[in-house]
C-alpha cells in the first residue's frame, strides 16, 4: 500500500509541476517545484534559502515580488487634444511610468498580445533605471509614477560604482517582464534588445520567468555598417543582441512561425518561364547521407556520389528543367528553386541579423531625421525595418497588437505604420513611454528642446504626429495618460513597509465609493471618471462610448465588443425615480448599471437589483 501511495505521490508531483511549467515556469526548476518560491509569490515575501538545486538570486529579489504585486492607484485619462482620428484607430500611446502601466492594462489585454517588442535601457553609461519603492506613502508614490517634474525623481543614474549596479538594473526588468509575461497570447512572442552589459543576466531572467523551453533564439545584430576603429578597444562593437522567447513555444509552433524577406541572388540565365531561379548542391554535404548513384553530365562527365533524392526522383527534376550542371555542362549538378515557390514559403530567420537586411542604427537615425528636418532628437533609435522584421517572425496577423513599453522615440509606432501601408492589414501598436526629461547635455536633446520638445515621451507623440501628417488616411493613434486615480483614498490605505501588501490590495479593489464620504476628487474630468471605471472592470480603452439619457438623468453606455462586455455608468449625484422606471424595460433586463453609491435610496437599489446587474462605484 505504500508503494501505492508512493505512486500516487509521485504522480500527482509531475502533475502540479507540468501544470506549473506552462503556467508559472519562473517556479519550476531542474524539472520540480521550489515550494519555497511558490510559497513567497503567494505570500509576498522571498524567503533566501540555499539548497542543492540551481538557483537565480541577487540583491533585491524579495522587493521585486512586493513591486510585483502592489497594487495599481493610478488610471489612464484620455488625452483627446494630443491624438488623431480617436473614434477612427485603435492604435495607443500612453504617458507614463511603465510598471504602473502593465498593472493597469492587465485585466482588460490578459492574453491579447502577439508580439512584444522591448528596447530597454542597456546599463552601460550610468544609464538611468526605473526604481520602484512600494515603501513610501501613497501620495509620494503618485508622484513619482507620474513623473509630474523634470527633475528625474522616479528615476536614477546606475553607475558601476553602486554596490548593486547589476541587480536594480535585473531588479527593474524582472517585474516589468514577469507582469508582461500575462499580457501575451498563448502563442505570442517577446523579443528583447540589449547589449553586452546586460545580456547574460537577462537570459536568466527570461529564462526563470517564461521557461528554458519557450527559449526561441538569440539573434545575434549589426547594429552598425561602418568599421569602428578604436585603438583602446580590442574588440570593436558592432552587434547587439536580440533574446526572443515565445509564451508558449508548442501554441507558437501550432498557430505558425513568421518569416522573413528572401535572401539569396535570382536571376533567370536561361529564360526559364517560371521566372528568376537559384540553385543549390543536388550532392549531398559532408557529414550527410543520401542515395548513391552514377549521375553523368551533357558532356558525358561521370560522377558516382550519394546524392539529395533517390534516381527516379533525380530524373524526374531532369525532366522538369530543374536541374543544371553548371561549369559548362561538367560540374556536378544542382538542383533549381524558382523565387515564387521561395516567396510562397518564406524563409525561415536565422540568428545572425545582417544591417544590409534589417537594417542598423544608422538607418534608424535617417529615419527620425528625416522626420524632424534634419536634426537628431535622440540617440541610436532602432531602424523601422528592424522591428518589421520582428514582427514579421513573430507571425503578426490582422487585428494584432504590438506593444513595446519602452517605446522611446516610437520606432516601433513607425515600423506599425509602416506595415500598416505595405500588408494592408490592421495590426495595432500599444506603445508606452515615460514622459522623462531630455537630456540637453548631448546634441540631440538640444536639438529636441529647439523644437520645443522636453521629454523623450513628446519626442515619441511629435513622431507620431509627423508621421500622420505624411499618410493621414492610415496612421491614426489615441494618447492616454497615467494619471492620479480620481476617487478619494483614505490615509489608511497608504502602503508603508508596516502594511501587508494582501490585505491593501482586497480594500481596493473593493467598490472604491464605499470607504470615502467623496468618491471622486474636486478636480475629477467626467471622462475620466468613466475611463478608471471601465479600464478596473476590464473594459478595453477602445471601448466605444456614448452618451445617453434615461429619464431625467445621463449615463454613458460603453461597449467592448471584443471583451464581451457592456455597462451604463451615471455619475449623477441623485438618481431619479422616473430615471430607475426606464431602466426596469424589457431593454435593459440583465444588463449592468453602475452608479455613486450615495446617489440611489435603499428602495431604489432594491427595485434596480431584481432587475439589473447593479453596480456601486
Amino acid at each position: 500500500m505504500s508503494d501505492q501511495n508512493n505512486k500516487i505521490n509521485k504522480k500527482a508531483e509531475i502533475d502540479l509541476a507540468e501544470l506549473l511549467k506552462k503556467d508559472a515556469p519562473y517556479l519550476v526548476e531542474d524539472g520540480k517545484v521550489n515550494l519555497v518560491k511558490l510559497d513567497g509569490l503567494l505570500s509576498g515575501k522571498i524567503t533566501e534559502k540555499e539548497d542543492d538545486r540551481f538557483y537565480f538570486n541577487w540583491a533585491g529579489k524579495d522587493k521585486v515580488f512586493q513591486a510585483i504585486q502592489a497594487p495599481a492607484y493610478s488610471t489612464l485619462a484620455p488625452q483627446k487634444d494630443k491624438s488623431i482620428g480617436w473614434d477612427e484607430t485603435e492604435n495607443l500611446m500612453i504617458v507614463g511610468e511603465n510598471l504602473e502601466t502593465l498593472k493597469l492594462l492587465l485585466k482588460p489585454y490578459f492574453g491579447k498580445v502577439k508580439v512584444i517588442y522591448i528596447d530597454p535601457p542597456y546599463n552601460k553609461d550610468k544609464d538611468f533605471i526605473y526604481v520602484d519603492d512600494f515603501s513610501i506613502p501613497l501620495k509620494e508614490y503618485l508622484a513619482r509614477t507620474n513623473q509630474l517634474s523634470e527633475s528625474g525623481q522616479k528615476l536614477t543614474s546606475n553607475p558601476e560604482t553602486n554596490g548593486r549596479y547589476h541587480s536594480d538594473w535585473i531588479s527593474m526588468m524582472y517585474s516589468r517582464l514577469f507582469t508582461a509575461r500575462n499580457l501575451l497570447k498563448e502563442d505570442g512572442v517577446i523579443f528583447v534588445s540589449i547589449g553586452d552589459e546586460e545580456v547574460h543576466h537577462l537570459r536568466m531572467v527570461m529564462d526563470e520567468i517564461f521557461g528554458e523551453d519557450n527559449f526561441e533564439g538569440h539573434i545575434h545584430w549589426r547594429r552598425r555598417h561602418n568599421q569602428p576603429n578604436d585603438k583602446t578597444k580590442m574588440i570593436g562593437l558592432v552587434g547587439e543582441h536580440i533574446l526572443a522567447y515565445a509564451k508558449n513555444s508548442q501554441e507558437l509552433k501550432k498557430s505558425g512561425v513568421g518569416k522573413v524577406e528572401l535572401t539569396g541572388k535570382f536571376s533567370n540565365p536561361d529564360n526559364d518561364p517560371r521566372g528568376d531561379w537559384a540553385s543549390k548542391p543536388w550532392k549531398v554535404g559532408t557529414g550527410q547521407s543520401g542515395t548513391k548513384y552514377r549521375v553523368t553530365t551533357p558532356t558525358g562527365k561521370e560522377y558516382d556520389e550519394e546524392w539529395m533524392g533517390d534516381e527516379a526522383n533525380f530524373k524526374k527534376l531532369l525532366a522538369d528543367n530543374r536541374i543544371i550542371f553548371p561549369d559548362k555542362g561538367n560540374g556536378t549538378p544542382r538542383k533549381k528553386y524558382f523565387k515564387f515557390e521561395r516567396e510562397e514559403e518564406g524563409q525561415c530567420a536565422t540568428n545572425w541579423w545582417g544591417h544590409e537586411q534589417f537594417g542598423s542604427n544608422q538607418d534608424g537615425s535617417s529615419e527620425l531625421a528625416d522626420l524632424f528636418d534634419g536634426l537628431s532628437v535622440f540617440d541610436n533609435p532602432k531602424p523601422a525595418k528592424l522591428i518589421k522584421n520582428l514582427v514579421a517572425i513573430g507571425n503578426v496577423k490582422e487585428n494584432d497588437i504590438v506593444l513595446d513599453f519602452f517605446a522611446g522615440s516610437g520606432s516601433t509606432g513607425q515600423a506599425i505604420f509602416e506595415l500598416l501601408n505595405e500588408d494592408k492589414k490592421n495590426y495595432k501598436f500599444l506603445l508606452v513611454q515615460l514622459d522623462e526629461a531630455i537630456d540637453d547635455t548631448k546634441e540631440s536633446g538640444k536639438n529636441a528642446r529647439q523644437l520645443g520638445l522636453n521629454t523623450v515621451a513628446e519626442v515619441c507623440l511629435d513622431r507620431l504626429k509627423r508621421l500622420s501628417s505624411k499618410n493621414a488616411q492610415n496612421l491614426k493613434y489615441k494618447v492616454f495618460k497615467l494619471s492620479p486615480s480620481n476617487f478619494n483614498l483614505k490615509e489608511e490605505f497608504e502602503l508603508t513597509e508596516n502594511k501587508d501588501l494582501g490585505e491593501l490590495k482586497t480594500n481596493y479593489l473593493k467598490e472604491l465609493g464605499l470607504y470615502v464620504d467623496q468618491p471622486t476628487v474636486a478636480t475629477a474630468n467626467t471622462l475620466d471618471i468613466v475611463y478608471e471605471i471601465i479600464l478596473k472592470n476590464g473594459f478595453s480603452l477602445n471601448s466605444k462610448i456614448e452618451e445617453l439619457k434615461l429619464g431625467s438623468n445621463n449615463f454613458y453606455k460603453v461597449s467592448d465588443t471584443e471583451n464581451e462586455l457592456e455597462i451604463h455608468i451615471s455619475l449623477d449625484a441623485k438618481i431619479e425615480d422616473g430615471s430607475v422606471e426606464a431602466i426596469r424595460t424589457t431593454e435593459y433586463k440583465g444588463k449592468t448599471f453602475a452608479f455613486y453609491d450615495n446617489a440611489l435610496t435603499d428602495s431604489q437599489k432594491i427595485n434596480l437589483n431584481t432587475f439589473v446587474k447593479l453596480q456601486v462605484i
